[in-house]
Formats: structure tokens, sequence, C-alpha cells
């Protein structure tokens, strides 16, 4: 008597507990890898702000111990750094060149001017990384010298912005100031001046940024003394709130340089 051998299969109850068990894996690992990669990122943000840095210490170096301004007109730089002779693009335009610009010889690479966490494509300029307007000063205004910061590894001078450029008043504010000028962890904004915001840099990709923070809740921060340290947003906040206004007068702050912080 010849027997038939019947190749057995899952049963339904059994293929939907082993997509039921895939499911709750997949729930359980996406997060670990979304923070893996998250994580990633913040350290090649801080790689990046550590070469920034660097850069500013050599260019403190090479121009008599004096930070770099944050933007110069090509007017008042002379005929060196002319429309013709200077590259456009992110970081420098036809009527102004931004302290990326000049820090580029130091850094050889433009690429360590962007965040990896920004998803904000349209300028350099938005969503990578903002200098302390108190530290790398406006145009029009005197050069800050090395000397003239007690505690140069307490001061803040570069960090994750919206702009690029702050100071304690950008950071208080409770909407962007329509140009994109907030600290990533800070919003959101005033819904009356949401739409001058989205005029006037395109929040809408930067939303996530300026309302949770671009690492894990937090900032990458180079402080004037070159070394790089990764911040809670609250602290930089907190920080800024000490000052009355923009130019922190003689507030003992993060922010203000000028004054003794140790």
């Amino acid at each position: 008597m010849h027997t038939k051998n019947y190749k057995q299969g899952f049963t339904l109850i059994e293929l939907l507990v082993v997509i039921a068990i895939i499911a709750i894996l997949a729930a359980i690992l996406f997060p670990v890898f979304a923070r893996a990669r998250e994580n990633a990122r913040r350290a090649s943000c801080m790689s990046n702000l550590k070469q920034i840095g660097l850069g500013v210490m050599m260019y403190v170096q090479d121009n008599d111990e004096r930070y770099p301004l944050s933007s110069q007109t090509r007017a008042s730089l002379g005929s060196s750094w002319s429309s013709t002779a200077v590259p456009s693009g992110d970081f420098a335009n036809s009527v102004s060149v931004y302290w990326q610009q000049f820090l580029q010889p130091y850094t050889k690479s433009a690429q360590v001017f962007y965040c990896p966490s920004n998803n904000y494509a349209s300028s350099g300029l938005y969503g990578n990384y903002g200098v302390n307007r108190l530290i790398i000063a406006d145009i029009a205004t005197t050069s800050v010298s090395m000397a003239a910061i007690p505690s140069p590894s307490s001061s803040y001078m570069i960090m994750d912005a919206g702009l690029y450029r702050m100071n304690p008043t950008d950071v208080k504010r409770i909407d962007s100031g329509g140009n994109c000028n907030y600290l990533p962890g800070t919003g959101p904004g005033t819904a009356a001046n949401r739409p001058s915001i989205l005029a006037a840099c395109g929040i809408n990709a930067l939303e996530t940024d300026y309302e949770s923070g671009r690492h894990f809740d937090g900032v990458n921060m180079v402080f004037a003394d070159g070394h790089v340290k990764s911040l809670q947003s609250q602290i930089v906040y907190n920080e800024a709130v000490k000052c009355p206004n923009g130019t922190c007068s003689n507030t003992k702050s993060a922010w203000n340089a000028l004054i003794d912080n140790s």
C-alpha cells in the first residue's frame, strides 16, 4: 500500500502571527534606527563645527587677534573681493560676503558650513549655523578682539541656528522675526506672524527644526576658544533671558563674551 506525502504549509493563523511579530519588531526598531541616524548626524555636525572653530582660531591669528565680522560689503573689502574675484553662491552675493566665506580658506571646504540635519536647501544662510553677533559682530561694527574676551571657554560663538547670525533678542522672541533668526527648539511662533515667517524664508521646511530642536531637543555650540559642546536649547534660551536687550549690556551671560562668565 502506498501512502502519499503531502507538504504541510503555514496556516492562515500562523501567517498572521508571524506578520504581527514582524510588525511589533519593526515598531520597536524603527525609532532606534532613527535615533542612531540622528546620533550620526549630530556627530557629523559637531565635527563640522569643530573645523569651523579651528578656522576661526586661525583667522584670528592672521588678523591681529580679531574675530571676523558676520558680513561685510564687497565695496568695504576692496578690489580683492570684487564680484568677479569671489565666487558667488550660498555665502556670498553681488553686495555682501558672509563669515563663511572669510573662513573657507582655513576650513578648505564649504561643506562644513552645512548642518547634516538641515533639510532646507534654498540658501546656506538659513537652517545651518549662526554666529553670536556679540562676538562675530555685524557689518559696520568694529570687530571684537580676542583679548577683550575674559572667559572664551564659556562664551557662545557659533551654533545651530535658523539664520547665519543671532543675538539674545532673536532667541527670546516668540516668533522667528520674519527672517528665520530663531534658535532651534524654541518655537512655535505666533499664528499671526506665520505669514511673514513663511514669506521670509519658507519656514515650512524648517518648522520641525524651529519647534523641536535640531539634535534631540538641542543644538551644537562652538565656544569662543574653539571647543564644541552639545547643549539643550532651553539652556541657551535661559542664557538669553538674562540679557535685557540684544547687546546684553553689562549682564553676565554666556552670550556676552565681554563679561567674565567663568
